[in-house]
């Protein structure tokens, strides 16, 4: 008898123990199940909204840094270059020159510039803003305002007007005219150099091409620098120009 138990709880034991290792054993591949035929589809993604191509240059604009050139290294290579063919004895002059540090603090082209940074009148020509909003009060308003997101305004007046005196290097006006639909300015550089700036369209009318043309005090060793801005409905919502 004491034989019979003891093989009754020899086969209990082992039971037990074979319960508990399959109920520890890892559960076999879960099935897929097959798609629903009649389940909605998914939503598309959504679209990115176009900018509609504008028909003049008036508008927000962001700066596009990968179309566009980098302004004090052209002028210094301009400068580079001019000081070989002096040093050859061409009589090089030395190109349009920046003196001072170059604008922008070492920041880069397209960021900001420190404020009250006015040791050089040429850091807006090489230096350009991220964001910057053309705009007039009326549509033959010979005043065109330009505003950029480092509370720069300029005044461009196209009726001839004679310009007050420039007080404020953040707030200037500038003598200007319309060649169709592009706008032309005049202005001084540095030490007496000439700057002409060009706005215009692209032929997409989706971008804004700014072209700086820069030369000393007689005309000589001109210098095109040229800017690429995007269109853009509206900025961000932090920015300056709100």
């Amino acid at each position: 008898m004491k034989h019979v138990n003891k093989l009754l709880l020899l086969g209990s034991a082992w039971l037990l123990v074979g319960g508990l290792l399959g109920a520890q054993a890892p559960p076999g591949p879960m099935t897929t199940p097959p798609p629903d035929p009649n389940a909605p589809a998914p939503p598309p993604p959504p679209k990115k909204v176009e900018v509609q191509p504008r028909k003049s240059i008036m508008g927000y604009w962001v700066f596009n840094k990968d179309e566009s050139d980098d302004g004090r290294a052209k002028l210094n290579q301009s400068r580079q270059t001019d000081n070989s063919n002096r040093g050859n004895g061409n009589g090089g002059y030395g190109g349009p020159r920046v003196y001072g540090p170059w604008p922008g603090g070492g920041g880069g082209y397209g960021g900001p510039r420190p404020q009250g940074d006015t040791s050089d009148t040429m850091g807006d020509f090489v230096n350009p803003p991220r964001e910057i909003k053309f705009s007039q009060q009326l549509e033959n308003d010979p005043e065109v305002l330009l505003a950029d997101d480092r509370d720069h305004r300029t005044q461009f007046f196209t009726d001839g007007r004679k310009l007050e005196k420039q007080k404020d290097s953040d707030d200037k006006q500038v003598a200007a005219r319309w060649d169709d639909k592009k706008l032309v300015t005049d202005e001084k550089g540095a030490h007496g150099g000439k700057v002409s700036r060009t706005f215009e369209l692209s032929p997409d009318g989706k971008q804004l091409i700014e072209t700086v043309h820069v030369t000393d005090s007689k005309g000589n060793h001109p210098v095109n620098v040229q800017y690429v801005y995007d269109a853009v409905d509206q900025v961000d919502p932090y920015s300056r120009l709100h």
